[in-house]
């Protein structure tokens, strides 16, 4: 769910990411991007609970 919020945010109009998908879904380095953000929040948010307790 966290990162299907985090593409929503990055680009909230449904049918520009259903227009732009054909050009990053066979892009292996924009994959690997998109990918490495949403780790990057799960590690932010993991890092915060963490801090918070």
């Amino acid at each position: 769910m966290l990162s299907r919020k985090t593409t929503g945010a990055i680009q909230p109009d449904g049918d520009t990411r259903q227009m732009l998908r054909p050009g990053y879904a066979t892009n292996a380095d924009s994959l690997t991007m998109a990918a490495h953000v949403v780790a990057v929040e799960f590690a932010t948010v993991a890092a915060a609970n963490y801090w918070r307790d």
